[in-house]
Formats: structure tokens, sequence, C-alpha cells
């Protein structure tokens, strides 16, 4: 508590000064106010003085840095001050009206704490700490109630009156309740300085409450003892002017992660039962005179109690449907998963065999070259015609063969940041050569793309979807390809008009070897989706029978690289 106040010292000389003197001025004019007017009228300016002090501290701290809880206990700290004016003024009813105004204080402290930021693990979380305060000051006072029993008095002191203190004392353990027990929903661990300034003023509200009215029970409440009494009072006002000023402190990195006590969720449910066992076997007990109040607060706090772990069983139910969508959700991310790990071993080991069978046929047709070379030198005009066709032919085998080895083995790739805008509006007029004369394109690119990709490998991955959407599209048909920022990407779309693949092909679209064309290799979208998952990209299809198909890449923008 040292360094906090060394701080707020340094930072905050004068005020502190000040605060300091009313303080002592509270403790020191009692012993004089009886024996002049002037010396009591100056006690009671230095109340409200230090009162009110307090309440434009921490309203200045709720507008200048937060948070906004400030503001509701500068609100209770003024509030505690005003409890002195109905008797000052010696209005009606005085008596009562000083512990209500207290009481009205007390709210404020505690609304401070449902308004101060809260780590909400549950939907009823605030509604349930509301009722744990209600649950603590209910039972506290409905224990106050079987203690007075039937009497009229209670020592020097009314029942009415006395149940009025009850009523202040049972708010403050409720409140500070609030404080204690669920202290660990609070968040802002910077701010812990100003949150045990607090929970000090509290005790030291409740302090005050049961002190005063132990001296009213008894008789004692006069003099010096009365109004020195009071100094707890302007402890409690002096401690929430120091929440105020007190500077933020660097956080702890245990408090962020210390877990829910259970003992300490405990506390107001065994409180409130065992007060309500006490008065079940008071209402319950042989001969005893009907007690309707009793059986009313009986009533009140077994409905908080029921309402309490109502929302706690609704939020426990919510969030046991909330975890099974979860895991299902999981269960099918990793099921996907599997079945993409699967696929992807099951195109290597079929990538790695077709390999081996062309780099074996890549040698048989070397031979057949050059054995089509040697016949050439001696052949007769008809024969060099049969020749031209065997030496075309085995060409378009050797390249058939370059392809399988190029879709068998990852390809050297040199990734860089790029305008992808410009990039893609450049090959507006090589995707449209592409295309049958008849058919269209239409290229929507949004403003200012960037990728992080091997400009060579992308433009052989689009030049094989166009080619494909050629193949699948009718004489006229129109191909749309967009592209868009994402959420740290950029997502590009090729749709096509074409007929649409069945769903049964859907899953197969790129496995090596798979074609739904008549001449085709099945090798073209094996080779995209290598590529692009080697730019560090996804691909995936969507596709209705009679609707066309649409490939949708993510490719990855350069920002979203520099933060992997």
């Amino acid at each position: 508590m040292r360094a906090p106040l060394s701080a707020s010292w340094r930072s905050h000389r004068g005020v502190l000064a000040c605060l300091i003197l009313l303080l002592a001025g509270n403790a020191v004019l009692p012993m004089i106010n009886t024996t002049h007017p002037v010396a009591r009228v100056l006690d009671y300016l230095v109340a409200y003085a230090l009162a009110f002090l307090a309440a434009w501290l921490a309203w200045a701290r709720a507008r200048r840095e937060g948070p906004a809880a400030f503001g509701l206990l500068g609100l209770g700290a003024a509030l505690g001050g005003l409890h002195y004016l109905p008797t000052q003024l010696h209005l009606p009813q005085a008596a009562l009206a000083g512990p209500a105004i207290s009481i009205l204080g007390l709210l404020a402290l505690g609304a401070g704490f449902l308004r101060w930021p809260q780590q909400i693990r549950m939907k009823r979380d605030r509604a349930r700490t509301v009722l744990d305060g209600v649950a603590i000051a209910l039972s506290m006072f409905t224990a106050a109630w079987l203690a007075m029993g039937s009497m009229a008095w209670v020592g020097r002191l009314p029942q009415r009156v006395m149940l009025m203190y009850a009523l202040q004392i049972s708010a403050s353990l409720g409140v500070l309740a609030l404080w204690l027990l669920q202290e660990i929903r609070l968040m802002l661990p910077e701010q812990s300085q100003a949150k045990g300034y607090v929970r000090a003023a509290l005790i030291a509200l409740l302090c005050h409450g049961s002190i005063s009215a132990l001296l009213r029970v008894t008789g004692h409440y006069q003099g010096y003892t009365a109004h020195g009494s009071e100094v707890l009072h302007q402890a409690a006002n002096f401690l929430l002017a120091l929440a105020a000023l007190s500077p933020s402190s660097p956080a702890k990195p245990e408090a962020a992660r210390r877990a829910p006590s259970a003992l300490q969720a405990f506390i107001p449910s065994a409180v409130s039962l065992a007060v309500l066992l006490l008065a079940a076997f008071q209402i319950l007990r042989p001969h005893a005179e009907p007690q309707r109040a009793l059986l009313g607060l009986g009533v009140a706090l077994l409905s908080v109690l029921m309402l309490r772990h109502g929302l706690l069983i609704l939020d426990l139910e919510r969030l046991s449907q909330d975890l099974e969508g979860r895991v299902e959700e999981r269960t099918r991310k990793l099921e996907a998963h599997h079945h993409e790990a699967m696929g992807d071993l099951r195109m290597r080991m079929m990538a790695g065999l077709a390999a081996g069978l062309a780099h074996d046929l890549n040698n048989i047709l070397g031979i057949i070259r050059l054995r089509v070379d040697l016949l050439e030198e001696t052949s007769t005009p008809v024969q060099r015609e049969n020749l031209a066709v065997l030496r075309e032919t085995t060409e378009r085998a050797a390249t058939m063969t370059r392809r399988i080895l190029a879709s068998g083995r990852a390809q050297d790739i040199a990734p860089t940041a790029f305008d992808f805008t410009d990039w893609m509006e450049s090959r507006g007029a090589l995707f449209q050569a592409l295309l049958r004369p008849d058919q269209t394109q239409d290229l929507q690119v949004s403003r200012d793309l960037h990728v992080f990709a091997d400009p060579q490998s992308l433009d052989q991955v689009f030049q094989n979807l166009v080619t494909n959407a050629r193949d699948a599209m009718g004489p006229t048909g129109n191909l749309c390809i967009r592209a868009q920022h994402g959420p740290g990407s950029v997502l590009v779309e090729v749709r096509d008009d074409g007929p649409g693949i069945p769903p049964e092909h859907l899953a197969r679209m790129f496995e090596p070897f798979f074609t739904t064309k008549a001449k085709g290799t099945g090798l073209g979208l094996a080779t995209v989706r290598n590529l692009v998952i080697q730019n560090r990209g996804s691909i995936r299809i969507e596709s209705q029978v009679g609707q066309g198909t649409a490939f949708l890449l993510e490719l990855p923008a350069p920002e979203r690289l520099l933060l992997a």
C-alpha cells in the first residue's frame, strides 16, 4: 500500500494534502463541537467537503480515463456525505432518513461494481451477480429479524429504527460480497489498486454501520464517542478519493488467468440456505405465533435462490448446446482434413507411380525417336510421310510424359508480393484468346489487390482454369472471373455457365488422371491444385448440374504472410 500512496502523492500532492487535512478535521472537531456552535457547523462542513471532493475526483476520473464505474462510486461518496443532512436540518423521521440515504449510497457502490468491465463467461453472469448480492443482503436482514423477534424496542432504539440500521448493515454486506467474492470477474487488472481502495472503503462503511447501531442500542451514542464513530464514514470517503487518484499499475500475468473459486461461488447459496433453515425452524416451532413478515422474508429469499440457480441452469444448458455444436463442427473439420490428407496421400502415391512409368516410357520414346531419325535417312518419300506421323505421335507422347512428371513433383516457385489487380487486367487479352471466337469473358477485379505468390505458377493456374471453362461451355458461353478482398487474403472466383459437374464427380475433380473429357488426361486440375497449395493458397469447387461450375481460390495477401 505504501508504494501506491507514494505514487499518488507525487502526482497529486496538493489534493492528497487537502484530503488528509479534511480527514484530520473530522477526527479533531468532534472534540470541541459541543463547546461552540461554530465548531459544530464547521464539523459538518468538513464532512460535506470531504464527501463532495471524493465525489468530484471520482467523476473526473470517469470522464478522463475511466472506467465509467467511477462515476457511480462518486455518487456513492456524495450520498454518504448527505446522510447527515436530515439530522442537521432537524427533519421529521431523521433517524430513518439518514440510514436510508446511506443505503442509497451503498446501492450506488454496488451499481459501480456492475458497471465495471467484467469477464462475461455466460450470458446471465451479471444477473446472477446481482442475485448473489441480494441473497447476502436479504439473508443478513432476515437473520436480524429473527434475532429481534417481536421486540418493540431493541435496547434504546425502537424496532423500526433498528430495522433500518439492520438494512443498512445488510446492504453493506451485500455490496461488499460483490467486490470480494466476485472480484475475479472484474477486468482491467491494471486498476487493482483502485479496486483495493474500494473494498477497504466498503469494509469501513460496514464497520461504521455496525458500530453506530451498537452504540445507539446500548445508549452510548453521545459526545465524542458518537461523533468519533462517524470518522469511519469519512475514512470510507477518503478511501474512495484514493481509488479515484490511484495510478494504473502493470497487470500481473497470473491475474488474468486466475480461475473462479468454487467456494466463493457457493458462499451466497450456503449463507442463504443456513438462514432459511433458521427461519423455517422459527416458523414451524410448536405453539409459535404466526410470523407473516418472517414468512415473507423466507419466501423472498427462497425466490432469489431459485431464480439464481434457474439462471445458472439456463446458462449451463446453453453452454452445453454451444459445446455440442463446437464439437460437431470440430469433428466435421477433422473429418474434412482427414479426407483431404488421405486424398493427398493417394494423389502422391498415384503421381509417384505415374511419374515412374512416365520416366520409363520417356526412355522408350527416346529410342523410337532415334530409330525414326535413322530410318528417315534411307526412306522413300512415301515412307517419310509415315515416319512424320510417327514422329508427331511420339512428340505428343513425350509431351504427355513431361506433364505427368511435372504433376508428380513440386515445382520450383519464387513467391513475391505484387499488384494482383494490374496482373489480372494485363492477362485479360490472353484469357480471351484462350476462349472460342463466340465465347465471352467478364473480368471483375477490385482495386488495390496484392498477393504473395509466384506469378508464373499463377499464370499456369489461370490458363488451365480458363481452358477447362472453354471446354465445358457452349459455343456462346460466358466466363466470369471475379477477384476481391478477403480476410487476410484475395478471393478469386472463376465461374462458367456450362452444364455443371454431377455431385458424384465433385470429390474426385482434383485426382490425377480423373477426367470427364473424352480426350482429357486428368492432369490439369491436379496440377492446378498442387500449384495453389505450393503458393500457400486453397482452391475448391462449387457446381450444380445445369447451372455451371465455379472454382473458388483463396490466395495469401502479403500482410497475412508477414503476420504468419
